[in-house]
């Protein structure tokens, strides 16, 4: 939703397919995307998810009530040059509609970026086979240290999931963000910050977006400039 309503407000063209809480944190959301341009025509609002939460002795447990999330379904009609497709999934279901929507983008000339964003909580008990499917289709990962602990998986381990042209675009949770792809590899100094992992994830993504819309490109050097996008990005932000 933050990358969908950043993209618009930068003057794209940019469509929207989600399940939001049909409540008062889902609407406004919806209405606040509404009023920014983006194409809300494939978001729908369904009853909020509940759920338990035990902690004893310093863990904490997650229990579900309810069905599972359904699978979002991007529309057959829609065509772009760029797919973002966030939140990866230990259930296969939602991993197949993904990889569905991954296939036709690419079919039809898009580039496909995907951000792991993965919640621990989710994964756990789960192993990651179910995503590798998934990274396999995709043309760009964004994916940060807290993703790879969250779906229980090495860096060796994500990097020989992807394609041989595919990049990978990672924070280290610490000092540094990186780009390795076919060029070799490009680095560059994170930009110190005690905003949460999520206002990283969410500057970059935009960034690498934005870049990917304005015509691919390759290199270093492209790849160095996406970078220091989303580094800027992030620094307008925190000033904001």
């Amino acid at each position: 939703v933050s990358v969908a309503a950043a993209l618009a407000v930068d003057g794209l063209r940019v469509a929207l397919a989600s399940v939001l809480p049909d409540d008062t944190r889902g609407r406004p959301l919806l209405a606040g995307l509404t009023a920014r341009g983006v194409d809300v025509g494939a978001v729908e609002l369904a009853a909020p998810s509940r759920g338990l939460v035990f902690v004893k002795g310093g863990a904490r447990q997650d229990l579900s009530i309810g069905d599972v999330v359904r699978p979002v379904e991007v529309p057959s009609t829609w065509s772009a040059q760029v797919l973002l497709l966030s939140g990866v999934s230990p259930f296969v279901a939602h991993s197949a509609a993904l990889c569905r929507a991954a296939r036709a983008a690419r079919r039809a000339g898009a580039l496909v970026l995907v951000d792991v964003n993965a919640d621990w909580h989710l994964w756990q008990g789960h192993d990651a086979r179910t995503v590798r499917m998934l990274l396999r289709e995709a043309d760009v990962v964004w994916c940060s240290a807290a993703d790879l602990f969250g779906i229980n998986m090495d860096l060796p381990t994500l990097r020989a999931a992807l394609g041989d042209t595919a990049v990978l675009v990672l924070h280290d949770g610490a000092s540094t963000v990186s780009a390795t792809g076919p060029f070799g590899e490009v680095r560059i100094a994170a930009p110190e910050s005690s905003s949460p992992m999520l206002d990283h994830d969410d500057a970059f993504v935009t960034a690498i977006c934005a870049e990917l819309a304005r015509g691919p490109k390759g290199g270093d050097a492209y790849w160095t400039r996406v970078l220091r996008q989303g580094q800027a990005a992030l620094l307008r932000r925190q000033v904001r």
